[in-house]
């Protein structure tokens, strides 16, 4: 299978920016599907919790954004019961142990990136099916069985495909038929439009067995046994024992606090110490003084990713917990970082390098959902394939996708992945390794009370624009609505241009940050897809991003 990255990318028509999804409610769902956000307030008002509901979110999104929805995939759950205090799954995929570094290498001694994200020698151990059962097992009200089978029913019935799917579908269609399950159930000779129905009987096949047997027919019985046979058939890396021995990882949460609430989310190797480190440098007087979405706002919030960005070459893999990331949010540690940003022009990335007195080095596809009951019990998920589709490869007679995940690790010092993001020491390769991610699920509090969920796919986007939507939350009052519809910036320091999106809308910001010395690159392709629920008054509003058609829904009031 010959690739290009960029040839796979799903580029997007200039447009204006819509209108976000929204809903008013004492419990309030915000997810990337309108049929997955319906379920999860059918499951609330058939009396589950936000466990149950997101339960049957997770695997449900399975049929409904097959692209990054998963049973083959892996992510961070971040969740608050009624009254505790939030708590971390960490379900992130990990290397086959029998995967080696010079496996994916080609005879010159550079990365074969046909192997890295496509196929069957691309795939990790997935984590979704174990951490599921486990929070529903824990907290839910109802029973695991009964929300697979109706997950079942609607995968027999089938997804109605937004324009968004359809245009993923269509763009990459040559990669998922090279499986030959995948090219069965997704690739068909005319193109999809809008409002076409997708059916998915074979995956009702391992949902319902699920049901029947639990998460041991996915890690040791029958669905363990078609995973292992049909990637080892195609040159894949995982075996059973793999998949027998993946455990869950329980982690603590981090957390800053900014304007008078916590803002938690995950350690690495996910991505929330860079999306905490940059609220934690611009969270200071001098930058609320700046009116939000003006020059100098992005500006700051630019200079301030590319220094998180910097710094997450030092820390950001499989590490243990410790000073190495933790150190990073201090105040002595963020006043320093603050005094380099230039007011008024931009720094460039090698000059900032040399400042910070680190090494110089050379040189997606996650969805989220935010659930909250009328109980106050929270979810906020976000979980991934890696890239569009993940691997491009579905089991064989299971009808479900795997993730591609290997890319997610550095193989070269200094070399980019398909994000452009610089591979460094710490997510080198190894096997039964977990890759870095950019993956931050936020879940904000005050005095306890949950005051919003959030997240977003996007692949290094995730932390600069969650970082966006909290600040202009918390430090400039800026409503959640005004801040999601807005056309997106971004930076990640390498390479040392400022990334917007197409037909982005206030031309004049673009030309004063161009006067600024900013390089200025459109991404081709609109950055992140925002779903959170956020407090208001006794209520709470679910806002949907309008990015990737997704739906807010709400509970009566």
């Amino acid at each position: 299978m010959t690739n290009n990255y960029n040839d796979f990318r799903v580029t997007m028509n200039a447009s204006a920016p819509g209108q976000v999804s929204t809903a008013l409610g004492k419990g309030a769902v915000a997810s990337a599907s309108r049929q997955a956000s319906e379920l999860a307030i059918q499951v609330l008002q058939d009396g589950g919790n936000a466990f149950d509901a997101a339960f049957a979110t997770a695997f449900s999104l399975c049929i409904y954004q097959p692209q990054a929805g998963n049973l083959g995939g892996g992510g961070y759950l971040l969740f608050q019961e009624k009254g505790g205090r939030p708590k971390v799954f960490n379900y992130r995929e990990q290397a086959p142990r029998g995967a080696s570094r010079e496996a994916f290498l080609l005879p010159n001694g550079s990365l074969d990136p046909d192997k890295t994200a496509f196929g069957p020698t691309s795939v990790c151990v997935p984590g979704t099916v174990k951490a599921f059962f486990e929070l529903q097992k824990r907290y839910g009200n109802l029973q695991a069985k009964d929300l697979l089978l109706a997950v079942a029913r609607r995968a027999r019935e089938g997804a109605v495909i937004t324009q968004y799917e359809a245009d993923c579908l269509n763009r990459l269609a040559p990669k998922l038929a090279a499986s030959p399950e995948a090219r069965r159930i997704y690739v068909r000779a005319e193109p999809y439009k809008a409002g076409d129905i997708l059916p998915n009987p074979t995956l009702a096949k391992p949902l319902t067995l699920l049901a029947q047997e639990g998460e041991q027919a996915f890690y040791r019985g029958r669905i363990a046994e078609q995973i292992v046979t049909d990637l080892q058939a195609n040159g894949g890396f995982m075996a059973a024992e793999d998949l027998a021995d993946y455990a869950l990882r329980e982690v603590d949460p981090i957390h800053v606090d900014i304007a008078g609430r916590q803002v938690w989310t995950v350690p690495p190797e996910g991505g929330g110490a860079l999306l905490l480190e940059i609220l934690s440098i611009l969270d200071r007087e001098a930058f609320r003084r700046w009116e939000y979405g003006s020059p100098e706002y992005h500006h700051h919030l630019a200079q301030a990713s590319k220094l998180a960005f910097i710094d997450r070459m030092d820390y950001l893999g499989d590490i243990p917990p410790g000073p190495a990331y933790q150190r990073l949010f201090t105040r002595e540690n963020t006043d320093r970082l603050f005094g380099l940003i230039d007011p008024s022009r931009d720094t460039p990335t090698e000059a900032l390098v040399a400042r910070c007195r680190v090494p110089k080095v050379a040189g997606k596809n996650t969805t989220h959902f935010a659930i909250l009951d009328a109980e106050g019990n929270a979810v906020s998920n976000s979980y991934t394939m890696n890239l569009r589709y993940g691997s491009k490869w579905a089991v064989a007679g299971a009808g479900f996708l795997l993730n591609g995940s290997i890319d997610s690790f550095s193989f070269i010092e200094g070399k980019e992945n398909y994000f452009g993001v610089i591979g460094s020491a710490p997510n080198l390769f190894a096997p039964g390794k977990r890759p870095a991610s950019n993956m931050a699920p936020v879940l904000v509090t005050s005095g306890g009370a949950v005051e919003m969920l959030l997240g977003t796919p996007g692949g290094p986007t995730i932390p600069t624009s969650l970082a966006n939507i909290l600040l202009a939350s918390l430090l400039h009052e800026v409503p959640p609505e005004t801040s999601v519809r807005a056309s997106r910036l971004h930076h990640q320091a390498w390479p040392d241009v400022l990334s917007h999106e197409p037909g982005f809308d206030r031309p004049e910001l673009l030309a004063a940050l161009a006067g600024m010395g900013y390089t200025l690159k459109d991404k081709q392709e609109l950055i992140s897809d925002i779903q959170g629920v956020f407090r208001r008054g006794d209520q709470y509003l679910a806002v949907s991003d309008y990015r990737r058609e997704g739906q807010a829904l709400a509970t009566p009031t």
